[in-house]
């Protein structure tokens, strides 16, 4: 009699061997659901450095071409994550952790990222136009181009309390797509 193991995490059986990347998202089963996004969440929580870096490539989410437009992801893990490409405008991503997630190039117009902690993340080239940051952990957030060359666009976006270092913030200063108000806020010189 032959027995097999199966890994199992908190949603169910693990997307991926150990020290292997589990397939983008949007090619499991399933697809890109907000049960998905669950896959690994406290790997991701606890170890947003190392999912982030690829040491835990096992917990990596690849959610590329996934579309939560509109969708409630209040509270969600996303710690780590790839979300280049990946379209989040006008979703709600009140208190979500999301740590050291790539999200260049991603969708995030008129999002509510109230809260959100986006420690290190990488927004190059996305669109953040009418983004709601009040109160959001943005140390370390990069705003600049993405991989095509393109700022991210940051107009319409509200910085009010925001927490950002005078260096983090003189960085987003350096964006070209700032409104007014957003320098003003920010301390653009």
């Amino acid at each position: 009699m032959v027995a097999g193991a199966l890994t199992l995490t908190s949603c169910g059986p693990a997307a991926a061997e150990a020290g292997q990347k589990p397939p983008p998202v949007i090619d499991m089963p399933g697809g890109c659901t907000l049960e998905a996004l669950d896959l690994f969440k406290d790997t991701r929580a606890k170890f947003s450095l190392e999912v982030g870096t690829g040491a835990l490539p096992e917990a990596v989410l690849d959610l590329g071409g996934c579309d939560y437009s509109g969708q409630d992801l209040s509270g969600k893990i996303l710690s780590g994550v790839i979300a280049t490409g990946a379209n989040f405008s006008n979703a709600t991503l009140v208190g979500a952790e999301m740590s050291r997630a790539k999200g260049q190039d991603a969708i995030f117009t008129g999002a509510d990222m109230r809260s959100v902690n986006a420690y290190e993340v990488n927004f190059g080239g996305s669109d953040l136009t009418n983004v709601d940051f009040d109160n959001a952990i943005l140390t370390n957030a990069r705003f600049g181009k993405g991989k095509g060359g393109e700022w991210a666009k940051l107009g319409g976006a509200n910085w009010e309390g925001a927490l950002l270092s005078s260096s983090d913030a003189q960085r987003v200063c350096e964006n070209p797509t700032v409104d007014d108000y957003g320098k003003a806020i920010l301390g653009c010189k």
